[in-house]
C-alpha cells in the first residue's frame, strides 16, 4: 500500500507527530511521497532517512500512491480536492487542527495508522461535489466539497440575491449572502448560519441565507440533481464568492451556475468512526453541560 502525504505547515508543537508519521512511513516503504510544497516546509524541521520523491500533480500521485494522507484540519483537507481531482484516490484526514470533522485519525492514531490501513480497519465514503460556472470567468478552481458562498464584499452590507432552481424562480434573499452547501459542508460554514445539519450520504442539497433581512427566509434542501442559478442584478456591487477556501472578488451584474459535479470524493474512515460518532464527539450532543 503506497501513501502520498500532503499538509500545510505545522505548529512547532505538531512537527513532533509529523515526525513520527514520516518516520513510521520509513519503516516500511522504500522512499517517501510528499507533495512538494508540503515538503518546502518542513524540510528544515523533520530528519529523513529514507530517500524522498515529490509529486505537485494529479498525474504524478496516480501513478505513485493509493492512498493520500492529509495532515491538519479540515481546511488542510479540502486543499486535497484540487489535487486529487477526479483520480478517485481515497483521502484520510489525520487531524493535527482544530474541530476536523472531516478528519478520522487525532494525533494519538498516527502511531498505528499504517498497520490499520494495511489490515483494512477502514470504510471509504464517496462525497459529492459541488461544480460552480460564473458569468465572468473569475474561478480556476471549479469544484468545492464543503461549500459555495456568495456575499457583499463590504462588511453589514445587504445583498438582493435571485435564486432559481432548474431555472424556476425561487425568491430574491435579501441577506448578508447565500451558502450552498453539499451534505459535507453542512457542518462548516452552514451549521453556524443555521442550516440543517445532513448527512454525508444524502443525496441533497442545501441553501441557507445569511443573516436575512427578512425572517421568513429560510434554510432549504432540494435535490442534488439541481441546477442552482444566484444572480445579483444591482449595479456596481462588490461581491465575494467563496468555493472552499478560495476567495474571488467580482462587481455586481453577476451571477454563477452551480451543479454537483460528474465524480465524487473519497474519504476514508476507520473502523472506529463514523458521521454520527463524529456528531456526538465534536458538537458534545449528549452531554450535560449543567453538570459538574
Amino acid at each position: 500500500m503506497r501513501v502520498a502525504l500532503y499538509g500545510r505547515t505545522p505548529k512547532q508543537e505538531d512537527i513532533i507527530y509529523v515526525q513520527g508519521l514520516i518516520t513510521t512511513i520509513e519503516q516500511s516503504h522504500e522512499h517517501v511521497l510528499i507533495h512538494k510544497a508540503f515538503y518546502q516546509k518542513i524540510i528544515d524541521k523533520i530528519l529523513f532517512k529514507k530517500p524522498v520523491k515529490l509529486f505537485s500533480s494529479k498525474e504524478e500521485l496516480i501513478e505513485e500512491a493509493d492512498i493520500l494522507l492529509s495532515l491538519g484540519g479540515d481546511g488542510t483537507l479540502l486543499d486535497t480536492l484540487q489535487i486529487v481531482g477526479n483520480s478517485q484516490i481515497p483521502i484520510l484526514g489525520i487531524n493535527i487542527g482544530h474541530l476536523g470533522f472531516l478528519t478520522s485519525v487525532g494525533r494519538d492514531g498516527i502511531n498505528n495508522l499504517l498497520e490499520e490501513l494495511k489490515q483494512k480497519n477502514y470504510d471509504t465514503e464517496n462525497h459529492s461535489i459541488l461544480k460552480v460556472d460564473d458569468s465572468k470567468a473569475i474561478i480556476k478552481d471549479k469544484f468545492a466539497l464543503n461549500d459555495i458562498c456568495l456575499r457583499s464584499a463590504k462588511a453589514g452590507e445587504l445583498l438582493d440575491i435571485s435564486i432559481y432552481i432548474d431555472e424556476e424562480f425561487l425568491a430574491t434573499y435579501t441577506a448578508d449572502g447565500i451558502i450552498i452547501t453539499t451534505p459535507t459542508g453542512s457542518t462548516a460554514y452552514n451549521m453556524s448560519a443555521g442550516g440543517a445539519i445532513i448527512s454525508p450520504k444524502s443525496s441533497c442539497i442545501g441553501i441557507t441565507p445569511i443573516c436575512p433581512h427578512n425572517l421568513t427566509f429560510r434554510p432549504i434542501i432540494i435535490p442534488d440533481n439541481s441546477n442552482i442559478r444566484l444572480e445579483v442584478k444591482e449595479q456596481n456591487e462588490n461581491l465575494l464568492l467563496y468555493v472552499d477556501s478560495q476567495c474571488f472578488s467580482a462587481l455586481s451584474p453577476f451571477s454563477v451556475s452551480i451543479k454537483k459535479a460528474d465524480f465524487k470524493l473519497k474519504l476514508i474512515r476507520m473502523n472506529n468512526q463514523s458521521f454520527f460518532s463524529a456528531i456526538r464527539k465534536k458538537l458534545m450532543w449528549g452531554t450535560y453541560i449543567r453538570r459538574g
